[in-house]
């Protein structure tokens, strides 16, 4: 009797072990189900594809929709976005309290002196940030442009010859068209440049030119170098005098405690990724130094558009975030002429 009372005991304790070992595995389980991977967001355009599919586990993307009048990064980060990335004409939609340093330290060391200027004309604050990882050039792209070509070279005036009138594609950005026309050599360039322009459409621009409704648009040369390649009607022109640039970075939530993941940063900064994304028109931050190897891949009457000269590159500028006083300027110069009504401020 006692033996066999020894034999039930020791079953208990068996039982109770395995019970409890059952427990600890259940609540760890219960532990990493409240855990939420970290999320990055983006508008589908924003990250080429080939490198957001490389996004290391245990992060994940999910694509969020810009559209006018909204705040959709903002809402992204309420909504639990660990990290953005974004267009930099965004970042004065995103207050800078629901921002952390971007704390990417070694790749910043890396950075090129165009985007060491960018982030010089933000705030401290705000540049301590942002991490800028691609720029692409605002660019003329002509379709049967023989007539245009020369005269683009030198610079953004031959948006205003007559021959263009009503068969212009330019962005839908006041601010931009500004600035586009502040480098032309026109009291009203403002005026008569928005009176070219059949539409004012960069997202579809390139169909416009490839259906033959319109022969030129300004477009970022991310956004029309692979059809550049493929239709020989096509031609391309950064002029002599620089252009404006369209700046991709990202940016950290403030609520969250997940570091930048800077291999995957690094995997679009190096070959063979590298080489894929300068054929796209999508350009890392580096010195020419770094990306001089990679550009031989490129056809070469596209090299000197996707690397342009020091001098040319040294022309282009950054629109960086307005204060609201420079905002309230622009928003007046704006409003003076009722044929700029047809785009929103």
């Amino acid at each position: 009797m006692k033996a066999e009372q020894c034999k039930q005991l020791a079953l208990g304790r068996r039982d109770v072990l395995r019970l409890g070992l059952l427990a600890g595995l259940a609540g760890l389980s219960g532990c990493g189900g409240n855990v939420t991977n970290p999320l990055l967001r983006a508008t589908p355009e924003t990250l080429p594809a080939s490198w957001r599919r490389l996004l290391p586990s245990p992060w994940r993307y999910q694509p969020l929709v810009a559209q006018a009048g909204q705040q959709p990064f903002t809402e992204a980060l309420k909504q639990g976005a660990d990290l953005l990335a974004l267009s930099d004409g965004w970042l004065t939609s995103l207050p800078e309290q629901q921002l952390q340093p971007i704390a990417t330290a070694p790749l910043e060391q890396r950075l090129d002196a165009q985007a060491k200027a960018f982030l010089d004309s933000l705030t401290p604050s705000m540049a301590s940030r942002v991490l800028p990882v691609g720029v692409s050039p605002w660019v003329m792209v002509f379709r049967q442009g023989d007539p245009w070509l020369k005269e683009a070279r030198n610079g953004w005036q031959v948006l205003l010859d007559p021959g263009l009138k009503g068969q212009l594609v330019l962005p839908n950005s006041p601010r931009l068209l500004m600035a586009l026309a502040d480098r032309m050599e026109a009291g009203d360039g403002l005026r008569r440049l928005l009176d070219q322009a059949i539409t004012f459409d960069e997202r579809y621009g390139l169909n416009w030119l490839l259906h033959g409704d319109a022969r030129a648009a300004v477009l970022p040369l991310q956004r029309c170098l692979p059809s550049l390649r493929r239709d020989p009607r096509l031609s391309v022109v950064l002029p002599e005098s620089g252009a404006p640039l369209h700046w991709t970075v990202l940016v950290r939530s403030d609520a969250t405690r997940e570091p930048v993941p800077q291999s995957w940063v690094e995997q679009a900064w190096s070959s063979p990724l590298l080489k894929q994304l300068l054929a796209n028109g999508w350009i890392p931050p580096l010195s020419r130094a770094e990306l001089q190897p990679a550009i031989r891949s490129i056809p070469k009457p596209y090299q000197q558009i996707v690397l342009p000269s020091d001098q040319v590159w040294s022309r282009c500028w950054s629109l960086p975030p307005l204060t609201l006083e420079e905002q309230a300027e622009l928003e007046q110069r704006w409003s003076k002429d009722s044929a700029l009504q047809r785009l929103t401020p």
